[in-house]
C-alpha cells in the first residue's frame, strides 16, 4: 500500500466526517462559520487518529474486515 492509497483513504475519511459534523452542527442551529470551524477541526483530528491507527495496525499485520485494506491471504484465486 503506497502513498496514493493512504492519501485517498485520508481524503475519504476527512470529507466524510467533515460533511457529517457540518450537518449535525447546522441541525443544532449553530452558525455556518462556527459549524465549518468545528467540522474542519474535528475532521482533521479524526483523520489523523484513524490513519495513524490503520498504519500502525497494517505494519503489525492486523487485518481490518471493515476497512478491507489488506489482501485476503487465504483466497489466492481472485
Amino acid at each position: 500500500m503506497g502513498y496514493k492509497f493512504w492519501i485517498m483513504r485520508a481524503l475519504k475519511v476527512f470529507i466524510g466526517v467533515l460533511i457529517l459534523l457540518f450537518i449535525v452542527q447546522l441541525l443544532k442551529q449553530h452558525t455556518i462559520e462556527d459549524s465549518i470551524i468545528f467540522a474542519v477541526t474535528w475532521s482533521f483530528i479524526t483523520t489523523l487518529v484513524f490513519i495513524g491507527s490503520r498504519i500502525y495496525q497494517s505494519r503489525k499485520g492486523v487485518e481490518c474486515a471493515l476497512c478491507n485494506d489488506t489482501p485476503d491471504s487465504g483466497n489466492k484465486n481472485t
